[in-house]
C-alpha cells in the first residue's frame, strides 16, 4: 500500500517573499494593463481630433463655381497631421461617386454624416491608415460631398511606444526595488529569531537540556508556537527522567538475583561432592554468564547516569585513577606490573564528578584488558588528561570513530563484551565538558590509547595531540 507523501514545508523567507512580492506583481500588471488601455485611448482621441481638424480645413475650401465643384487644398491645410514619424495622408473629395480631387483609393463610407466625421481603419495602398470622412450638403446640388482624409499610423503607434516605456519604467522599478528590499527587511525582522537560535545553540550538548525556551526572545507572533515547544520539552523532560529512573532501578534490583545466583554457583563449585567434567564445565559456564550479566547490568546503570549528568564540581583526577585502579584489581586478579599507574607530583583538579571520572577510567582500563594485552599505562598528566593504553594489536584506523557508539564491537565474531564501555565514558566525558580521544600509539608501539582531556581552570585548546604522552618509557 502506498503512502502519502507528507507536503513538503517552505523555507519562510521563500513564503514571505512570495507574499510581498507577488501582490505587487499583479498589482503593477494591473496598473499596466489598466494603464495600457488607457493609453491608447488618449492617443487614438488625440489623433482622431487632428485628423477632424484637417478635415474640416479641407472642407471649407470646398465650393462651387460656374456650376462646378471646387477644392482648393493649400499645403499648409494639412499641416496639423505632420509629426516627427513622416506619416503618409491621403485625402479625397468626391461628389457621389465622381472624384473630384485627391486620392481615388479612398472609399465613400455609407454612414458618413454632416453633423460629424466618421472614421474608419482600412488600407491605402498597402499602408494601413486611419481614415475620417463627413458629407457636406451645398446649396442647388442634389448630391452630398464627401471629403475624407486619412492618414498612416506610424505616430499613433510611437506615442503608445513612448508612453508604454513610460508607465513600464515606474511600476518595474517599485517591483525590483520591492524585492531587493524583501531580503534586508526579513534580516532586520528575524533578528530576534537569531537570538533565539543562538540561545538554544548555547545550551549545554552533553546532556538533553530541557529547560522552557524565553518566548520574549522571539516575535510575538511565534509565542504560540514557542509556548506549544516548551510544553513538549516539559512532557520529554518527564518521560527521559522516568525512563532514566527505571534503567536505575531495573538495574540495581537485577543486581540482588545475580548475586544469589552467582554465590550459590560458588558454594556448589567449593562443595565436596564430587563433579563430573561435563557438571563443573556447566558451572563454570554459568558463573561466566553470571558475571556477564552482572558486567552488563553496572553497563546499563552507568549509561542511564551517564545520559541525566550535568557536572559542573571539580574532582581530583589522580585519586579518581587511583580508585579505578583500585577497583580494577578487585575485580580480576592481575600479575605483577600488568597494571601501571604514573601520577604527577602535584594533585590535578578538573572539571568533574570524582564518582563518575573513576567510572570512565575503569572502563578505560577494563577495555585495554578485553581486548588489549598487559601492561596497561593509566598516565595522569598535569595538562588535566589521563591516558589508558595496552600494547595490543590496536584496531583498524576505519574502526576508530565507531568505537564510542553502543552495543559497536569492532569485531563481533572474535570479541566478547558487550560495546557499551567506551559507550559510556563518551558519554560521561560530554557531560563534564571534557573529550575523548581514542587513537592506535603507533607503528612502532602497538595498543590502542583512550585519553580523556577535562577542563582545567580556564577552557584549554581540546585540539592538544595525544602523541606526547606516548613517548614515556615502559
Amino acid at each position: 500500500m502506498s503512502q502519502a507523501r507528507p507536503a513538503r514545508s517552505h523555507s519562510l523567507v521563500i513564503r514571505l517573499l512570495i507574499a510581498q512580492v507577488v501582490p505587487l506583481a499583479i498589482f503593477a500588471f494591473v496598473v499596466l494593463a489598466v494603464g495600457a488601455w488607457t493609453a491608447q485611448r488618449v492617443v487614438a482621441n488625440n489623433a482622431d481630433r487632428l485628423l477632424a481638424g484637417a478635415l474640416q480645413t479641407i472642407r471649407e475650401t470646398v465650393s462651387v463655381t460656374d456650376n462646378r465643384v471646387t477644392v482648393n487644398v493649400e499645403p499648409w491645410a494639412l499641416a496639423l497631421l505632420d509629426g516627427p514619424e513622416r506619416d503618409a495622408v491621403f485625402y479625397s473629395v468626391r461628389e457621389g461617386d465622381r472624384l473630384v480631387t485627391g486620392y481615388a483609393e479612398l472609399p465613400n463610407l455609407p454612414q458618413a454624416q454632416a453633423d460629424q466625421p466618421v472614421f474608419a481603419d482600412l488600407s491605402v495602398r498597402g499602408v494601413s491608415v486611419r481614415m475620417a470622412q463627413q458629407a457636406l450638403f451645398i446649396p442647388g446640388r442634389d448630391t452630398a460631398i464627401r471629403v475624407s482624409v486619412a492618414q498612416s499610423l506610424d505616430s499613433r503607434r510611437a506615442s503608445l511606444r513612448e508612453l508604454y516605456r513610460s508607465m513600464l519604467l515606474l511600476p518595474g522599478l517599485l517591483v525590483v526595488l520591492a524585492a531587493l528590499l524583501v531580503w534586508p527587511a526579513l534580516q532586520w525582522g528575524l533578528n530576534s529569531l537569531k537570538r533565539l537560535i543562538d540561545d538554544l545553540t548555547r545550551r549545554p550538548s552533553p546532556s538533553a537540556d530541557f529547560a522552557p525556551t524565553n518566548v520574549d526572545l522571539a516575535p510575538r507572533e511565534f509565542w504560540p508556537v514557542l509556548n506549544a515547544f516548551n510544553h513538549l520539552l516539559a512532557r520529554l523532560e518527564t518521560s527521559t527522567s522516568g525512563i532514566q529512573r527505571f534503567a536505575a532501578d531495573a538495574s540495581h534490583q537485577l543486581r540482588t538475583p545475580l548475586a544469589v545466583v552467582s554465590a550459590n554457583l560458588e558454594i556448589l563449585a567449593g562443595s565436596t561432592r564430587p563433579w563430573t567434567p561435563q557438571e563443573r564445565r556447566l558451572m563454570a559456564d554459568s558463573r561466566d554468564a553470571v558475571s556477564g550479566m552482572t558486567r552488563l547490568i553496572g553497563q546499563l546503570l552507568s549509561t542511564a547516569r551517564a545520559d541525566g549528568a550535568r557536572i559542573s564540581s571539580s574532582a581530583d583526577l589522580g585519586r579518581a585513577a587511583r580508585r579505578a585502579c583500585q577497583a580494577a584489581r578487585e575485580r580480576r586478579a592481575f600479575p605483577d606490573g600488568a597494571l601501571r599507574l604514573r601520577l604527577p607530583a602535584e594533585p590535578v583538579t578538573v572539571l568533574g564528578a570524582e564518582d563518575l571520572i573513576t567510572e570512565q577510567i575503569l572502563n578505560l582500563i577494563d577495555n585495554a584488558f578485553h581486548h588489549g594485552a598487559p601492561p596497561v599505562i593509566v598516565h595522569v598528566r598535569t595538562a588535566g588528561s589521563v591516558c589508558v593504553w595496552d600494547h595490543g594489536q590496536g584496531v583498524a584506523e576505519a574502526t576508530l570513530p565507531h568505537l564510542t557508539a553502543p552495543f559497536f564491537r569492532a569485531n563481533s565474531s572474535q570479541t566478547s563484551g558487550f560495546g557499551l564501555g567506551l559507550a559510556i565514558v563518551h558519554t560521561l566525558a560530554e557531560a563534564q565538558g571534557a573529550q575523548i580521544k581514542l587513537q592506535n600509539r603507533s607503528v612502532e608501539r602497538s595498543g590502542l590509547v583512550g585519553q580523556i582531556i577535562f577542563q582545567l581552570g580556564a577552557v584549554r585548546d581540546l585540539t592538544e595531540s595525544i602523541v606526547p604522552s606516548l613517548d614515556d618509557r615502559r
